[in-house]
């Protein structure tokens, strides 16, 4: 912090950075999920153990935690309260302090408490001076906020000397051993096992159910979901308020909305998902055996479950999605949206690599949701990506596709993400477009076969002649797919060219349709 700062009146943030990387930074179930919980309350303790341990120690009446919006705020009535905590949500804090210097002893406070207890976590912190309007103070912090995360590096643990043993899944130094489980493990590792432990019993990956693909393996889903806007309709309603007590108010309503819409659509999704596939196995089979809830906090979600219930999650998370709103400004809701990856991973593919690929999906359709073509009145709208990862080995999403979906003839066989919002229902990349094409496949497979729709998928990626020639030969023969699944081909605004029935063949044995009769195609395959 600036020395200028030190005895002044200062606005002050707190930004948890990398908790992706944090939770998946070990490829282990189990670690995971301590990791997933730790991100849960780690911050407040955080704060908690600064204002006890700063020196002097703030003394009750010298602080308020409280984030009720409807509670007294003692900082702007009560001179002798030295500490006024603003907003703490999902890993990101906004206080007040009466002096810099105070500010600076308690980040540096919850620095030392995220590397006792986070260890690989980091946090950026930026201050500015506070003026009579929240709004300008708002705007300098996350300015500031930003060129400081541009230009800082983000600190990691010290790798193991060459005479030091290293731990398996993470390549840190070992310091103990696991007594329960009998492995060496590293202090980041002994942290998150600590963590799940108060989970009580845990369904291991490995008993998870999943579906057979394609070839042969055992198939189950990741799913990574993310918020769209939320940051910029905070920045926008922020900005506009001058009023320090007015704004505070503001804010914890905003996300006790944010927080109390998303437990409710999770709750509702879930609760719906169960009961209509709650006991696929049978007897003794219960649902934790095929859906898992890794993390949820904020607008961020991330899930492990049987492939065959990925489509069956999305559509009905985002169904559930359009009666949900981020905030209620003078009467005029501002919508919720939010963007999913799906990473579909064979039973040998490592949990990490898995969960990066879904995120890379899920950051790929948010990408395309904010090109100024698909904004809606400057907003992002509800985007989906997927993929199959058959290799545990990760890689670069954008180059995977460039080289192994992208025909000589620059073809596009992937025409994901699709667009789940019902202004664009008609156009070839909707999310209805999508299901039509997977619920006549799924009816043609059953007349046909998959052999033959297979066929296509592999001449679309030899060259559009050879799959012009198996359409002819499939049309002499009596199958008109061009009549049943509209073009086989799309071409874009920016003249791109991409293939429209890759996406919906490849995914066939992962999927749960409805038809019009309301019964599922089955798809459980022990």
């Amino acid at each position: 912090m600036e020395s200028s700062l030190m005895d002044r009146e200062v606005l002050c943030i707190l930004d948890t950075r990398r908790i992706q990387q944090f939770m998946f930074r070990s490829n282990s179930y189990v670690d995971t999920l301590g990791g997933s919980d730790l991100m849960t309350h780690i911050l407040d303790d955080g704060i908690r153990y600064a204002i006890r341990h700063v020196d002097p120690p703030l003394r009750e009446g010298e602080y308020d935690l409280s984030l009720d919006p409807d509670a007294p705020l003692p900082y702007f009535e009560d001179g002798r309260v030295l500490f006024q905590l603003m907003i703490n949500v999902a890993g990101n804090a906004m206080f007040i302090a009466r002096r810099g210097l105070l500010a600076q002893k308690i980040i540096r406070k919850i620095s030392r408490y995220y590397l006792d207890h986070g260890y690989s976590l980091n946090l950026a912190t930026a201050a500015v001076e506070k003026t009579d309007d929240l709004g300008h103070d708002i705007f300098e912090l996350y300015r500031k906020l930003n060129n400081h995360k541009a230009s800082a590096e983000v600190s990691n643990p010290l790798g193991a000397l060459p005479v030091v043993m290293r731990e398996n899944r993470t390549g840190e130094p070992v310091i103990g051993v696991d007594e329960a489980r009998g492995d060496y493990i590293s202090r980041s590792s002994m942290i998150r096992r600590r963590e799940a432990a108060h989970r009580g019993a845990v369904i291991r990956l490995g008993d998870l159910d999943g579906v057979r693909g394609k070839d042969g393996e055992l198939y189950r889903a990741v799913i990574h979901v993310d918020g769209n806007n939320v940051g910029i309709m905070l920045g926008r309603i922020m900005q506009q308020t001058r009023d320090y007590e007015t704004g505070i108010r503001t804010r914890r309503r905003i996300n006790n909305n944010l927080r109390d819409q998303y437990a409710r659509i999770l709750r509702e999704t879930v609760d719906q998902l169960r009961k209509k596939y709650g006991d696929p196995g049978g007897e003794g089979h219960d649902f934790a055996h095929e859906f898992q809830l890794i993390h949820a906090s904020g607008d961020d979600v991330n899930i492990m479950c049987n492939a065959a219930l990925a489509f069956p999650f999305v559509s009905l998370f985002f169904e559930n999605l359009r009666s949900a709103y981020m905030a209620d400004m003078n009467g005029r809701k501002i919508p919720l949206r939010c963007c999913a990856g799906i990473c579909f991973t064979a039973d040998d593919t490592g949990f990490h690599p898995a969960f990066r690929m879904a995120q890379e999906c899920c950051d790929n359709a948010k990408t395309v949701a904010k090109r100024e073509i698909n904004l809606r009145e400057g907003l992002a709208g509800n985007w989906i990506d997927f993929m199959i990862s058959e290799s545990g080995r990760f890689q670069n999403l954008a180059m995977l596709r460039e080289r192994f979906f992208v025909t000589e003839s620059n073809v596009n066989l992937m025409l994901r993400p699709y667009c789940l919002d019902e202004e664009v229902r008609d156009r070839e990349y909707s999310w209805e477009r999508f299901l039509g094409r997977v619920k006549a496949l799924l009816d043609l497979k059953r007349k046909y076969g998959l052999d033959r729709l297979e066929r296509l998928n592999k001449s679309y990626s030899q060259s559009e002649f050879l799959f012009r020639e198996d359409l002819y030969m499939l049309k002499e023969q009596g199958l008109d797919l061009e009549a049943v699944l509209g073009a086989p081909y799309y071409r874009d605004e920016e003249g791109n060219s991409f293939t429209t029935w890759f996406d919906a063949v490849q995914v066939l044995p992962f999927f749960e349709p409805e038809n019009a009769e309301g019964e599922g195609d089955p798809v459980w395959r022990k």
